[in-house]
């Protein structure tokens, strides 16, 4: 299906998550089959949380963390 601008629309997602990526942090959109639809840099974990606080409601409370496989 394609947005006004002609693009195609994103499904909403259904579950977020972060990820150590390079110097920073993805922070994942995923979809129900747990595809990432979506993803934003960011330099810092709190950044990232910050950012799926402010657009998906997620506090940073509410993250679960795992370890890091080594």
């Amino acid at each position: 299906m394609l947005g006004r601008s002609g693009m195609a629309l994103l499904p909403d997602p259904v579950a977020l998550r972060i990820l150590p990526d390079g110097a920073g942090f993805a922070l994942l959109r995923l979809d129900k089959a747990d595809a990432s639809i979506a993803h934003t840099w960011h330099p810092t974990l709190a950044e990232a949380q910050e950012t799926a606080a402010k657009a998906y409601g997620v506090a940073a409370a509410e993250w679960h963390l795992e370890p890091v496989p080594s």
